[in-house]
């Protein structure tokens, strides 16, 4: 059954004990750590690193609570335990449009519980969409969670703006139909594993993920014009929007603010147990998000086949698998306005490219230097050892850097790091294992699904802990 809801349709569901918004502000602030005494020159490197991240993020925006546009719309799945909540969150301000509009799948347990639950958002990769990845969000919340997903910009629900309104028909023909992206993402899942697209749904993304990409470089810097990208809402973005990383990691902010800060969900969570991984891309943005907002992401961060030094690789000649995974029009676009060759991509095109799109992301913001400011929280690092779109060297860098920042105060057994042998850059279940299990470790839900730590219990052959 599937039907509209309303924020007191949500009630049954909720925590019977109900704190009140106090006490849900007071555990937010206290889960972030005081900060007394001296301050180092390490402490005022990283606040700066922050609050650079934070601006190219917001873009300006507040980082207000998000609204719901349109009807939370709400699937009981009472075999598998679980509720599925559809909703789209409004744009920031009124200066956006409706590419802003963010698609989220909120999945929590079916009945009442006596305590507040964790949360953990999971974010998809390239490609592929939350629709794809619901199996692994059910997963999560039949354990004790409220498990969160957010379509990336130009992928899921937002390649057809208006798709969310066929779930309040309850029309399920229309929402699993081929031409929607998520019923050939779960049908026959990519090269590179869970969590990516394939076929039609991955070339439907590229056309539109494209345009925008290509709207971005070519006004990237210029506020108020709009770019040229055609396709949908997704090919006409703000000339400001910033759709390959920082976009989707402030989507997923905005998300995580919205059930643990609004009128909808706030009753139900944790402020105080807030997680975040992703796959690939949503792993991407899960180190960004981690990194930008601790007071947000109080909780573990474990981003899969994500973490990498992209510095290192152009300036070692490795920069072409994490090219090939973008739509090629964007850099094509590039080399031919810089040199009047659009076949002509070299180190050179791709790092102009990476400080045009992204600001910051080869310098100041790279993982050397924003993955550690998600220390002292929990972080789990997942890679495979032959991923040649992060490459094991740059991904050492950023490894050593965060271990520094670990060591620092006194919390080396909160940062992990697993490669999986033999693997490319692929999500496979043996990391989405060993996640969840890193979730169930240091957010502990109510009825964790193993009792195995990670810690001691991983299969030598498979795993190299760094």
């Amino acid at each position: 059954q599937i039907r509209a809801a309303t924020a007191t349709g949500i009630a049954h569901a909720r925590c019977r004990r109900m704190p009140s918004r106090c006490a849900r502000a007071f555990r937010a602030a206290i889960s972030t750590g005081s900060n007394s005494g001296a301050r180092s020159e390490s402490d005022e490197r990283r606040d700066a690193v922050r609050a650079r991240l934070w601006r190219e993020l917001a873009r300006g925006r507040t980082g207000s609570v998000p609204r719901v546009m349109g009807p939370i719309v709400s699937e009981p799945r009472p075999d598998d335990g679980v509720v599925i909540d559809r909703l789209t969150l409004s744009p920031e301000s009124r200066n956006e449009g409706s590419e802003h509009a963010v698609p989220v799948a909120v999945v929590r347990p079916h009945g009442d519980w006596d305590d507040a639950l964790p949360i953990v958002a999971f974010l998809h990769g390239t490609g592929g969409d939350t629709e794809g990845l619901m199996p692994q969000l059910i997963s999560i919340a039949a354990r004790g969670y409220v498990a969160v997903g957010v379509d990336a910009p130009c992928h899921g629900r937002r390649l057809d703006p208006g798709s969310a309104a066929h779930v309040a028909d309850g029309d399920d023909d229309e929402r699993n139909n081929v031409e929607h992206p998520s019923k050939s993402s779960a049908e026959a899942p990519a090269a590179e594993g869970l969590g990516h697209g394939s076929g039609n749904s991955r070339e439907r993304t590229f056309e539109r993920y494209g345009a925008a990409l290509v709207a971005a470089w070519r006004r990237g810097n210029i506020e108020g014009e709009n770019g040229t990208g055609s396709g949908g809402n997704e090919g006409s973005r703000r000339g400001d929007a910033r759709p390959f990383l920082f976009d989707g990691a402030w989507d997923a902010l905005r998300a995580l603010r919205f059930v643990t800060r609004g009128d909808e969900y706030g009753d139900l969570t944790d402020p105080a147990r807030v997680g975040i991984g992703g796959i690939s891309l949503g792993g991407m943005y899960a180190w960004l998000a981690g990194a930008a907002d601790p007071g947000l992401v109080t909780g573990a961060v474990a981003p899969i086949v994500g973490v990498q030094h992209f510095a290192w690789g152009l300036v070692n000649d490795s920069w072409r698998a994490r090219v090939d995974s973008l739509p090629p029009a964007l850099f094509a676009a590039a080399a031919e306005e810089l040199v009047g060759d659009p076949s002509a991509v070299d180190a050179g095109i791709v790092g102009a490219v990476y400080r045009r799109i992204c600001p910051g992301l080869i310098d100041e913001l790279d993982g050397p230097a924003s993955l550690p400011l998600i220390s002292p929280r929990p972080l789990l690092v997942v890679n495979g050892e032959l991923d040649p779109r992060c490459p094991f060297p740059g991904l050492m860098n950023a490894v050593t850097e965060t271990r520094a920042a670990y060591a620092s105060v006194g919390k080396t057994s909160l940062f992990r790091t697993l490669v999986q042998r033999r693997t490319p850059h692929r999500c496979t279940p043996e990391m989405v294992d060993v996640v969840n299990r890193w979730f169930d470790e240091t957010l502990r839900p109510a009825r964790p699904d193993t009792a195995l730590p990670t810690r001691g219990h991983l299969d030598p052959n498979t795993w190299i802990e760094l």
